[in-house]
């Protein structure tokens, strides 16, 4: 019975084979390989290239996991061991990329087996049983190896063989301090690959090993926060807390690192955990970058905002060429423009001093949560909140913004020709009525008291105000929301004088007709309340949110002048550089002008 790792292969051997070993080999003819080998000992060099395919007869016994025909070629030509194929393998290699442990056993007991020889990959057989995931057959090679290397040792780590490793560091402790041309150590090979248990495994062999740093300048901590997670970090910071304070080559520290990798759980993470890490987050690198520029060069948006929220980092902090962290944001970033109006705008509003100073002592953070995990839903939930707040409007919100404004036009037109018709009315038929007879006959009967004179002039503001308002309206048509926005300003403030005179002269014309007996003095005194109550409070209210409105959209067009203005898909300026407005307005979703 023929025993073959893939039985696809055997078809097209046979078609290719002509050399009669070879075909004895393929049927797994142990007594027509004895008689040929006895006829003709040199036919056991025979030797087969089949496209990729070649070898020895001992490299096709045993990639066919034959192991009848191994044994009785070992036995009549030990030195084929030794024998490499056109890849460099021995059949040693042939068995550990197969995983035929019997064979291997076969290999491994020959007089004349490499256990260290190199294929041209420059791996041995025992590289090679981890690389194909056959740890039980590196397993039966590293009983008879006399040493191991690191490569050997950094095998075991990639596949995370933890028995294996074990093993390894049980018979060879000292390979844990070994290093390669990089003069990387397995420790960092573990954290490349973030494999916990080795990482685990290799720091109680030597604490030291996570402060040894490679030629590029690394150290494994270095690697661990670029690709590795939280629990990792842990490791690290319970056996060799001070291997966080180790600075690369470009002197950059733990923290613009995991900026600059995204790794936003180890930062938080780091910032909430490292003994000495107000200090650390206040580091610049060999250029001058905060770590704000490293986080603002990736565009990672959560340190960003931990970083504006947990830390006194300057936000307005320079490199060594003179830029700020705002300035290392990818223009082709998506969130291009939110990013920097979190860095210009809602940083300032953002940082308050009273919070500056936190607690670490008691293990909680600034939001009051005990966990990495809740702080970073937390930001999350920030991010999206400034997003939805800061992104281009939808389509429906400009059709609303765009109906919103033509309403008010329509309203204040309406408004104005209401106080019109009221002023129009009380002016041709003034409080206290006119004389019927005599010579002022027609006059008003009450026109020479104080009072009247007060409704007098305010009724002919409130309706030259209010003409003047529908003439405006009716004689210019803006088809730009800007110019639009103008005329309403300006009408709308016509329209406040207008109706501020109206409401005068209404508390004038009663003062005029309500008798001003010891019963009824009280009714104007009432009526002027009432009116300077609600009237007068909403003024008050309406002047204090435009007053306010007003000092924010100053502020947001100050800030905003240094954030470039980025044309969007249609070719047109972005609503979010554009729209000071609804910028100075925020999350309120309302705005007065």
């Amino acid at each position: 019975m023929l025993m073959i790792q893939d039985p696809s292969l055997l078809k097209p051997l046979v078609k290719k084979s002509s050399a009669p070993i070879i075909d004895a080999i393929l049927r797994n003819d142990v007594s027509t390989l004895l008689i040929l080998a006895e006829e003709k000992p040199s036919v056991l060099w025979e030797t087969y290239h089949w496209e990729t395919l070649g070898g020895t007869v001992l490299h096709l016994a045993t990639k066919l996991g034959h192991k009848e025909i191994v044994e009785t070629i070992i036995k009549l030509s030990p030195s084929l061991v030794v024998v490499t194929n056109l890849s460099g393998d021995t059949p040693l290699h042939v068995a550990a990329r197969w995983g035929h442990g019997t064979i291997m056993t076969q290999i491994l007991a020959a007089e004349d087996t490499e256990f260290t020889a190199l294929n041209e990959r420059g791996e041995t057989a025992f590289v090679v049983a981890c690389r194909y995931n056959h740890p039980d057959a590196a397993s039966l090679i590293l009983e008879e190896l006399p040493l191991i290397t690191i490569g050997e040792f950094c095998a075991t780590i990639f596949g995370e063989y933890i028995d294996l490793a074990t093993k390894i560091l049980a018979r060879f402790p000292n390979i844990a301090k070994e290093v390669d041309g990089k003069l990387s150590t397995p420790l960092h090979y573990a954290c490349n690959v973030d494999s916990k248990v080795m990482v685990k495994m290799l720091l109680e062999v030597d604490e030291g090993l996570a402060e040894r740093v490679n030629r590029d300048g690394i150290t494994p901590l270095h690697l661990a926060i670029m690709r590795c997670s939280v629990a990792i970090l842990e490791e690290f910071f319970d056996k060799a807390p001070t291997s966080f304070n180790i600075l690369t080559s470009a002197q950059e520290t733990v923290f613009h690192i995991a900026a600059e990798h995204e790794n936003i759980e180890a930062f938080i993470f780091m910032a909430e955990n490292c003994i000495d890490s107000s200090s650390i987050l206040l580091q610049v690198d060999g250029l001058g970058n905060t770590v704000l520029h490293a986080a603002a060069s990736s565009s990672c948006h959560p340190v960003i905002l931990y970083i504006i929220y947990e830390t006194t980092i300057d936000l307005s902090a320079k490199n060594n060429f003179g830029s700020e962290a705002v300035d290392l944001v990818s223009i082709d970033e998506e969130n291009y423009l939110v990013i920097c109006k979190w860095l210009k705008v809602d940083a300032k509003r953002i940082r308050d001093p009273q919070v500056q100073n936190r607690s670490q002592g008691n293990g909680y953070n600034y939001w009051g949560m005990s966990s990495e995990t809740e702080l970073i839903n937390r930001i999350i939930k920030l991010e999206r909140r400034m997003t939805e707040t800061y992104r281009d409007p939808t389509q429906s919100e400009r059709e609303m913004h765009a109906e919103a404004l033509q309403s008010a036009r329509n309203m204040i037109t309406i408004v104005a020709v209401l106080i019109a018709s009221l002023a129009f009315t009380g002016g041709i038929n003034p409080p206290g009525g006119v004389y019927q007879e005599g010579p002022s006959i027609g006059k008003s009967t009450a026109g020479k008291m104080l009072a009247f004179k007060i409704f007098s002039i305010s009724n002919n503001i409130a309706l030259f105000a209010s003409l003047c308002i529908v003439v405006l309206l009716v004689s210019i048509i803006p088809y730009r929301t800007k110019p639009l926005m103008k005329f309403l300003v300006i009408t709308h403030r016509m329209m406040w004088v207008a109706v501020i005179s109206i409401a005068i002269a209404y508390v004038a014309a009663a003062w005029v007709i309500v008798p001003h007996l010891r019963g009824t003095r009280w009714l104007f005194y009432a009526i002027l309340a009432i009116s300077s109550v609600t009237l007068g409070g909403l003024f008050v209210y309406l002047g204090y949110k435009l007053f306010k409105h007003m000092s924010k959209k100053t502020e947001w067009r100050r800030n905003m002048s240094t954030v470039p203005v980025v044309p969007n898909t249609s070719g047109t300026v972005n609503w979010i550089s554009a729209a000071s407005d609804r910028g100075a307005a925020g999350g309120e979703g309302f705005y007065i002008y």
